[in-house]
């Protein structure tokens, strides 16, 4: 499982293994505790997450917000939740 987490640094968008204690930023090289940074949302594997950050970063470059408000957090989580679920009733099918 990996976490979606913004920078404190530079605010970008990365992933890291949800057991990870540090990350260092690839954008900005800004060393920062994991467990201090937001947290957007969970997910299985590192392609999947690599597929988010993109899409959260050119939501917000599209819409000129500089953050997601805690009610679009809660949607992204709710709809992330919702398409594992359709993707394991696929596969019991």
């Amino acid at each position: 499982m990996y976490l979606i987490i913004r920078c404190p640094g530079c605010r970008t968008f990365t992933y890291v293994d949800r057991f990870q204690k540090w990350k260092l930023c690839p954008v900005c090289g800004h060393a920062h505790e994991v467990v201090k940074a937001p947290a957007y949302l969970e997910v299985a594997d590192y392609i999947e997450a690599e597929h988010i950050v993109k899409q959260m970063e050119k939501h917000l470059h599209t819409t000129k917000k500089t953050d997601f408000t805690p009610e679009e957090t809660a949607e992204l989580r709710h709809y992330y939740t919702e398409a594992l679920r359709k993707k394991a009733e696929g596969h019991h099918a």
